[in-house]
């Protein structure tokens, strides 16, 4: 045995896992299923042990979203006819489904299901058509299944963190009414705390609910490093920082300083970088922003603060932002958000159940969370509502009275008409398939830059370790991303998640690629390479070893404790906002404005053109799509 694969031992790459824990894991959706009773971790293939299995893709759990974990490398292979220009070969084979629909919708995520929810609130009665190029629908808002011990454990692909509707109205709120979403939400550290304060989601942890939580830092020493736990709460005097540093994180955090009136607040602030903003106008020590980077890239923009424009930390209420908010701002701080076991793909099932009602069988909440998707339902012939997965639009563009659309879908391209469309793929999609798109729309989408984000979820057999830590999530400064947590679990009728440090749960690692001082286009481009550039055994040798490194003190062994991991990569992941995007562009308009308009039968509707990319702004934008498509059908377009 070689020195790796001695390394690889002792880390547990690939160690076998009871047959009891893939009972029950058909791959329901793909058409396969398990072949060994061994974990089907990336070395499987390159030993003979698990025949089919994707070194890339890497083991993707049990269930539904089991062939469906990230962007997969069937998946981009797709998209990358865009990205490569060579969709003429697939369109000049392209053959006629024969099928006209009122709407066809290019994208299953929020925006694309809102898009169809809202259409057919203003126009009942009239078809629709949804195209999502994933094994799935949900977007970013689908889940990794695991099944270890006996239980069904879950972990957000992505979208995660919810809020029930409060306050103010809006179409989000509307929709979570509509289809049936519950009002309240019971979580398992209600009843048991094990003495710790645990998150309900996975970014509350990051920074907005640091202070209501038990969360540990780790700063290297002569020693190796050492754990330091709630560091806010004595005035950073516990952190290696210098004195100058720890002056300003406080400042940053907690000051109500302001450099700007409010009056032109927003176009002031967008006309600089948030870094600029911190170190320039505030006067703050670099380091401050340093600490917020992976913060700002994974909770909304996909890059650092030397590349993002300042208003979009203002939207998100980060350091230095505090003094611009009046007594009646929503604070981020105040609240405790949550989680579904899966993140916000149960949402999702929601408003598809909503627009296909066999698309899930049975009601409420424990059946649509966990209960098993129908897959031949959602593509089901004269159901107003169809919904066709593994189909990646390569060309949309006007055709006499009507819009063509073709796709690929299972190795062919196909082509449906439409009266009206609603675009509700990526920025970097989008402008790839429309063939007619205005050139000002181009130009504008030509300006989005694209971060890329790397989800990995990782099964435990218990964490005693975090709790003897004191801690449910921990946050470092080097090696494998930035910050991991594991949440109380949601209850959920007869299958909650277990609760106790020596069960099984999930740890999420949220990790961000960005390269400071280097444009953003650079860094985008860096980015997706180093995403991209690993298979699937580096990444479980490095997240092993990793954790080994943080956590070994507190008595974790990866080859022991370590159940399962999965990889979700989103090489588009969020859309960084550099100075100008809100507010720059024709009239101080912004980037976005002309694509919300539409033109012709075609309309426009995904996250991107929110201000900050999540579930309420994906349904916001998708909706105003739908509807825009409904009424351009009550304008009298031909039929």
């Amino acid at each position: 045995m070689d020195k790796l694969d001695g390394l690889d031992r002792r880390l547990g790459v690939g160690a076998p896992m009871t047959r009891r824990d893939f009972i029950g894991s058909t791959l329901i959706g793909a058409g396969a299923t398990l072949l060994s009773g061994c974990a089907p971790l990336a070395t499987a293939p390159q030993r003979g042990r698990t025949p089919g299995f994707h070194p890339w893709d890497g083991y993707g759990g049990v269930g539904d979203y089991a062939t469906s974990n990230g962007n997969t490398q069937a998946v981009m292979d797709a998209a990358h006819v865009l990205r490569d220009g060579t969709q003429a070969r697939a369109l000049a084979s392209a053959s006629a489904t024969g099928e006209v629909f009122d709407l066809v919708v290019v994208g299953g995520g929020f925006a694309g299901l809102a898009a169809a929810f809202q259409f057919h609130a203003t126009r009942e009665g009239k078809t629709c058509l949804i195209l999502d190029n994933h094994p799935v629908f949900g977007g970013e808002a689908k889940e990794n299944e695991f099944s270890v011990g006996g239980y069904r454990l879950f972990g957000p692909q992505g979208s995660n963190g919810f809020l029930p509707p409060v306050g103010r109205t809006t179409l989000s709120d509307d929709v979570w009414r509509a289809v049936g979403m519950p009002m309240e939400y019971e979580f398992a550290d209600a009843e048991e705390t094990f003495g710790l304060r645990l998150a309900h989601d996975s970014y509350d942890a990051m920074f907005w609910g640091e202070p209501k939580l038990d969360v540990g830092h780790f700063f290297r020493d002569a020693n190796g490093g050492r754990w330091v736990k709630n560091i806010w709460e004595d005035g950073l005097t516990r952190t290696p920082w210098s004195e100058r540093l720890r002056t300003d994180m406080l400042r940053a955090m907690t000051g109500k300083e302001t450099a700007h009136a409010m009056e032109g607040l927003g176009p002031w602030l967008d006309s600089m970088s948030y870094r600029d903003y911190l170190e320039r106008e505030l006067d703050l020590h670099p380091g401050v922003a340093d600490w917020v980077d992976p913060v700002l890239a994974i909770s909304n923009y996909g890059f650092g603060s030397d590349v993002v424009s300042a208003y979009a930390a203002y939207l998100l209420q980060l350091p230095g932002m505090k003094g611009y908010f009046v007594a009646d701002t929503f604070d981020f701080t105040q609240i405790k958000i949550m989680s579904f076991p899966g993140g916000n793909t149960t949402y999702a099932r929601y408003i598809a159940k909503y627009l296909i009602p066999d698309a899930i069988p049975g009601e409420g909440l424990e059946s649509i969370a966990h209960g098993r998707i129908d897959f031949p339902a959602l593509d089901r012939a004269g159901a107003p509502t169809r919904l066709r997965l593994g189909a990646t639009a390569i060309d949309v563009r006007h055709e006499g009275d009507a819009v063509r659309v073709t796709y690929l879908r299972n190795g062919r391209a196909e082509q449906v008409r439409a009266r009206t469309v609603v675009i509700s793929a990526s920025g970097q999609m989008a402008r790839r398939i429309v063939a007619d798109m205005p050139e000002r729309i181009s130009a504008n989408y030509a300006q989005f830059h694209h971060g890329a984000v790397l989800v990995a979820n990782v099964a435990l057999n218990n964490w005693r370790f975090l709790h003897r830590l004191g801690m449910g999530a921990g946050r470092w400064y080097d090696g494998f991303g930035f910050i991991g947590s594991i949440r109380a679990p949601m209850k959920i009728g007869g299958q909650t998640a277990p609760y106790h440090p020596d069960l099984p749960t999930v740890m999420t690692f949220y990790v961000p690629f960005y390269t400071p001082g280097l444009d953003i286009d650079t860094q985008g481009r860096i980015g997706r390479a180093q995403l991209l550039g690993k298979s699937y055994l580096d990444y479980e040798r490095e997240i092993r070893a990793h954790m080994n490194d943080l956590f070994g003190s507190a008595g974790f062994d990866a080859r022991r404790d370590i159940a399962g991991i999965i990889l979700n990569r989103w090489g588009h992941a969020y859309i960084g906002p550099q100075p100008g995007f809100y507010f720059g562009g024709e009239n101080g308009e912004g980037l976005t404005a002309p694509m919300k308009k539409g033109h012709g039968r075609i309309f426009y509707g995904h996250s991107e053109l929110g201000w900050r990319m999540n579930y309420r702004n994906a349904i916001a934008e998708g909706g105003r799509a739908g509807e825009q498509a409904a009424r351009a059908l009550g304008r009298g377009l031909p039929a």
